[in-house]
């Protein structure tokens, strides 16, 4: 008796062992599909190329949409759409072959205007007034220190060699007529000032995209003047910033030194769009 127990208990384990060595290996072969394509869009494609290389992709290809013209709304290299074995409506979680072909659809710019854009940039400057030659801008000494951002090829425009920029800062009313005329006649150009957080807000449903309503000056719950400047659909690291007390979570309230380019004027609500080139933490 005690002899076909053995036994007994020797195929028990036998079937066990081989159950768990199959299910080990069930998915030899196989790589776990990440979330959906509507979650993937709007991230920058390299980091999407390496969140299906996590999952164990391995036939991952990407096709340029070259249909960007200023880059200001639509990131240079954000993802419109991702699809797995063809279907851009794949679920998540789900086992394919690593063999599966993926393909990675994101915007950019046409190389001609990359480089064109580039030309007039430098010889545009007929609105700006020379700076002092034995100033330099703040620009540059920063820039300088912060390998990840470029130097730019222009004169920043600040409130002491820009009368416009003066005195569209130190505006108290917040319907002035100047906003517009000032972000019209210098769309495209580069500016520097002291300004604040005011608001924070997601951008649409994506959980590391923000909205950012910057004020001039300090932080203040009751006074603020100038217009209402916005940085839209960035995340953290597309702000550039830069000094000794970075934060890790970039909220309201900050007291910063700002430079970015002016994008447009947005009639409704009445926001100078800008986008970042450098912050530094006041």
């Amino acid at each position: 008796m005690k002899k076909m127990v053995s036994v007994l208990f020797a195929c028990i384990t036998v079937m066990t062992l081989v159950g768990c060595g199959e299910e080990s290996n069930k998915h030899e072969g196989e790589a776990n599909t990440p979330s959906g394509s509507s979650i993937q869009e709007g991230r920058n494609y390299q980091e999407v190329i390496d969140t299906f290389e996590e999952e164990g992709f391995r036939n991952i290809k990407t096709e340029k949409l070259e249909d960007l013209i200023t880059g200001w709304l639509t990131k240079d290299g954000e993802v419109e759409e991702v699809s797995v074995g063809g279907d851009v409506d794949y679920s998540q979680d789900e086992w394919v072959s690593v063999d599966t072909e993926v393909i990675l659809k994101y915007h950019t710019f046409k190389k001609e205007d990359t480089e064109s854009a580039a030309e007039s940039k430098v010889k545009d400057k007929s609105n700006t007034e020379k700076p002092k030659e034995d100033t330099e801008s703040a620009v540059e000494s920063e820039v300088k220190d912060n390998s990840n951002v470029e130097v730019p090829e222009e004169e920043i425009l600040t409130v002491d060699n820009n009368k416009e920029l003066a005195e569209i800062l130190s505006t108290k009313d917040e319907t002035s007529p100047l906003f517009k005329e000032f972000a019209q006649k210098y769309a495209g150009r580069i500016i520097e000032f002291d300004g604040n957080t005011a608001y924070v807000s997601l951008y649409k449903d994506y959980k590391t995209r923000f909205n950012y309503l910057i004020f001039a000056g300090d932080y203040s719950t009751t006074t603020f003047s100038g217009p209402e400047f916005q940085f839209k659909n960035v995340n953290y690291y597309e702000l550039h910033l830069t000094g000794d007390n970075v934060p890790d979570n970039f909220g309201a309230g900050l007291n910063i030194r700002i430079i970015a380019t002016v994008v447009e004027y947005d009639e409704n609500p009445g926001l100078i769009q800008l986008k970042p080139i450098s912050i530094k933490m006041r």
